[in-house]
């Protein structure tokens, strides 16, 4: 697992570029993803996405080495529990990331028990930047690719 310090908060529009794939934090744009147990089947917005972990969500991705069993599994356990929401993200490096505000963990599948762990201390844990607001539909844009 890898923590981040730092982090910048500003809203801004347009693209940022971020150190980190998927992103940890840092400036996002104003409007966050729903983030409410939500599964999306395409890549989401990195910079609306980065605001949902700002309000306390977990973000799981995952990319094409990922099984139908890891999928299957992750989004079982992201629909059930609020302040989290689900990708794919082609890109990253790991098969299975599990992304926290300044916190990401990198796996070779969802049966690896740090998952629960994750989850448990991080949906609305002690990085929040924001304790307690929504996480509620406040956009579903999703990338071009």
């Amino acid at each position: 697992m890898r923590t981040y310090d730092h982090l910048f908060r500003t809203h801004v529009t347009g693209t940022v570029a971020y150190s980190q794939t998927p992103p940890v934090g840092g400036d996002h744009n104003p409007v966050w993803l729903d983030c409410t147990g939500k599964v999306y089947d395409r890549p989401v917005t990195d910079e609306n996405a980065v605001h949902s972990l700002e309000h306390g969500a977990v973000w799981v991705t995952y990319n094409g080495r990922a099984t139908p069993e890891d999928i299957r599994a992750l989004s079982a356990k992201v629909e059930v529990t609020p302040y989290s929401f689900m990708s794919p993200y082609p890109d990253q490096q790991g098969t299975v990331t599990l992304t926290a505000w300044g916190t990401q963990l990198v796996l070779d599948s969802a049966s690896d028990p740090r998952v629960e762990r994750f989850f448990t201390t991080y949906v609305q844990g002690p990085q929040t930047q924001e304790p307690g607001a929504s996480c509620g539909p406040g956009s579903m844009p999703l990338t071009n690719g």
